[in-house]
């Protein structure tokens, strides 16, 4: 495992085999501990890990807010980086909470370390080869992301993020998907520089503002579906941050998954 960039959770947890390009069923821990170079068991050590608070978190969720299956069965293409395509995300935690009626499901269209820019290239070959009805579109985390040096330059611009957003929901909504608009968390510079020393990267608290009144305002000009994560976080007062200072707790995915409830059939 020394020829690994991070440890072995982290690798797994954030599906990283996927940012490889190579077509491997999520559920295939041979493939993937071929590619990390570990023995298969160690990643179904930490699968039972994962799916044990997966498990738990759907049950607080129908005990909270009780499940009834959807009028018509449908699917739904989660679109998003790394806050998406996590073994302990919004996506597993409503397909287990889905799991008994089978009327809904949800499809981790999501890689790790990818933009807005990284979603278009991919479009067609990993979101419209897909069939669904409905999308979640959670991005722009990364894209909010600089070099930590004096230019101060996101890695894209917000008018970049707002036309790559732009393509993105005109693209779905000519092909009649109905759209759910996420908005993003809140990060931590300081967490993360401790958790990626190498990393010299930085995330800048007023981009991430600018990010998400784009995402508002283009929810509202489209008419699409709004969940303001952002905004729900606050509200509840949970700062919903894991040690790394980007990605979210398995607590602040339950607070997505009942926004999504509030907004999908």
């Amino acid at each position: 495992m020394d020829q690994l960039p991070f440890e072995l959770r982290f690798m797994h947890k954030f599906n990283i085999h996927k940012t490889s390009g190579l077509n491997i069923d999520d559920n295939d821990l041979v493939s993937m501990a071929r590619i990390y170079g570990v023995k298969p068991k160690e990643l179904k050590k930490l699968e039972m890990q994962f799916s044990k608070r997966i498990g738990a978190a759907a049950r607080d969720l129908k005990e909270k807010l009780g499940v009834k299956p959807a009028e018509q069965p449908y699917t739904i293409a989660a679109i998003g980086d790394s806050l998406t395509s996590d073994r302990e995300s919004y996506v597993k935690i409503l397909n287990h909470l889905w799991k008994e009626d089978g009327s809904r499901v949800l499809i981790d269209c999501g890689i790790s370390g990818d933009t807005t820019y990284d979603i278009v290239k991919r479009f067609y070959h990993t979101i419209l080869n897909q069939e669904f009805s409905w999308a979640t579109i959670l991005l722009g985390t990364n894209d909010s992301r600089a070099n930590d040096d004096e230019y101060n330059h996101s890695f894209l611009s917000v008018d970049e993020f707002k036309r790559n957003m732009v393509y993105i929901i005109e693209n779905l909504i000519k092909r009649q998907k109905n759209l759910v608009l996420i908005t993003i968390p809140s990060t931590d510079t300081k967490r993360m520089k401790a958790y990626f020393p190498d990393f010299n990267m930085k995330y800048d608290a007023q981009r991430v503002k600018k990010t998400n009144a784009v995402i508002r305002e283009l929810s509202s000009k489209y008419g699409t579906e709004l969940a303001d994560f952002s905004v729900r976080l606050q509200e509840r007062g949970i700062d919903g941050l894991e040690s790394d200072g980007i990605h979210i707790t398995i607590e602040a995915h339950k607070v997505l998954c009942e926004l999504l409830l509030e907004s999908l059939p």
